[in-house]
């Protein structure tokens, strides 16, 4: 039996409607009927009727309710096939199925199967009656996906596509997407055939979702181990790597304040440069680029990376911190794939510290080959940060080729602080604040020592708060606030807070 005959067949029974199947149900009642009482008609000719339309039912049955029938309603055959598998991690699931669902809508016939069976492809298609009844076509589990900072949507566990073209792919295929429960990784699978018809299936699909991935022009962070998530409706299911999506600090140029200087250099060495990159490329520029920035805690270094998360709008942004600058490698492997790329790697100075006193210099030893591995037309910006440079390693800060620039941010000048401070207190009443005393003041204080003092002057001021009145600050408000984060907790406090910190 050809699979076009068993395909037109099944077709055919599937759409038979509904006053055909109460003819067939009535036909075997009443062949029921004629062999139980002896009815006058015949009885050879009565059971043959009966037994044909019984058939019809049962595979009208079959096919409607377990997988591997319907498979083979398509595909006879199709436990011949060889069957292409390609497995990844879990963050690749919605690029993946959008992209299977893009690629099998191209051809003219397609069938989608909804279902859950968490087996390997190759048994929904073996031939074993007694195995099919353990393969109810049933719903498939949805589950949550996050596909940007604020949205979230709900996938199937697994998808079925059975596919054809008369023309340019006669035999028909077999496409699934799917989670493997038990390692939540997600498989790819394409049966033909022609595997080579398959490969070029695989090819579209994975072509598509690497040029449409959710992750492009996005701000997203590694997540290398079960994590605890910030919000009680977050999934906190996955294990193992992962992906998740930060939003966008939306921090302009009129909500940063950087001395002109800096501005200028970070405007030319990241900004300019990623705006201008294919222009450059062509005069001989590599398209690879790498800032450090350096300075005491509290100066703006991270604010200053989200600024330039902000501006460049047209790279995915990858961020990586912590425990997960340990997986380094990965990290640029992500950086590779969703280029034009900016990395911004904080605190290097915790994991990529000198040789001689670096306990992790295995992963050293990572990132130098990382970025030395890197070619010249790779489109990649790298922003480190460090709250102590003289620990990070010389090969880093020290060689052009890795490190384009070091960047020092410091204490704000008397000029940053009187800007900054006039946007700490826009959004109060600050009629009889001097601020030109409160500037001179705080000579050497860092951003957040200054940002910590305004917060403290709100909350003293609205302990005399009056109904309707709103923040009043007065100049004695910041006084206070002042005073009380400068005593008390000796040398060692100030700097903590960011009070006369030193270069």
């Amino acid at each position: 039996m050809s699979d076009h005959f068993t395909r037109q067949f099944f077709t055919r029974l599937r759409t038979l409607p509904n006053a055909f199947l109460a003819l067939l149900v009535l036909l075997v009642a009443a062949g029921i009927v004629n062999l139980l009482i002896g009815a006058p008609l015949n009885i050879y000719v009565m059971l043959a009727v009966s037994a044909i339309a019984a058939l019809l039912l049962g595979l009208r049955f079959l096919d409607a309710n377990f997988t591997q029938h319907r498979i083979r309603a398509y595909f006879h055959s199709a436990d011949q096939w060889p069957i292409l598998t390609r497995t990844y991690p879990l963050y690749k699931w919605v690029d993946l199925y959008r992209a299977a669902q893009v690629i099998v809508e191209r051809y003219p016939a397609c069938d989608t199967l909804l279902t859950e069976h968490n087996m390997p492809l190759k048994y929904l298609l073996q031939e074993s009656f007694i195995e099919s009844l353990r393969m109810p076509l049933k719903p498939p589990t949805m589950m949550p996906r996050k596909v940007s900072a604020t949205e979230e949507i709900f996938l199937p566990t697994e998808t079925v596509w059975l596919i054809r073209d008369e023309q340019n792919l006669p035999d028909g295929a077999i496409v699934r997407v799917h989670l493997i429960s038990y390692n939540q990784m997600v498989q790819l699978e394409v049966a033909c055939r022609d595997a080579s018809a398959a490969a070029e299936i695989i090819d579209a699909i994975l072509d598509h979702a690497a040029a449409h991935s959710i992750y492009r022009q996005q701000i997203i962070s590694p997540m290398f181990q079960r994590q605890i998530k910030s919000s009680f409706r977050d999934d906190e299911g996955n294990v193992g790597f992962d992906l998740m999506f930060e939003p966008d600090p939306e921090v302009t140029d009129d909500k940063i304040i950087l001395d002109e200087n800096v501005r200028r250099v970070v405007e030319r060495t990241v900004i300019d440069f990623h705006t201008r990159r294919e222009e450059l490329m062509q005069y001989g520029l590599p398209g690879r680029r790498g800032i450090l920035f350096y300075g005491p805690p509290g100066t703006g270094k991270t604010y200053t990376c989200k600024y330039i998360a902000h501006k460049l709008d047209t790279a995915t942004t990858i961020i990586a911190t912590g425990h997960d600058l340990v997986q380094i490698r990965a990290v640029c492997d992500l950086a590779k794939m969703f280029q034009p790329s900016l990395v911004i790697l904080e605190d290097v100075d915790l994991m990529f510290s000198e040789r001689d006193l670096n306990p992790h210099t295995p992963i050293l030893g990572d990132l130098l080959d990382e970025l030395d591995g890197f070619q010249a037309n790779d489109q990649i910006i790298f922003v480190l940060t460090t709250n102590a440079i003289e620990r990070v390693e010389g090969a880093i800060k020290n060689r052009p080729g890795r490190i384009s620039q070091c960047i020092y941010l410091g204490p704000p000048n008397s000029q940053l602080r009187r800007e900054y401070l006039t946007v700490l207190l826009k959004p109060y009443n600050t009629q009889t604040v001097q601020l030109e005393k409160i500037v001179s003041e705080t000579e050497g204080v860092s951003q957040a020592f200054l940002k910590e003092m305004i917060f403290r002057a709100v909350q003293i001021s609205t302990e005399r708060n009056v109904d309707g009145e709103g923040v009043v600050i007065q100049q004695n408000d910041l006084s206070t606030a002042l005073h009380e984060m400068t005593t008390g907790g000796g040398r060692f406090g100030k700097r903590i807070i960011g009070f006369q910190v030193e270069p």
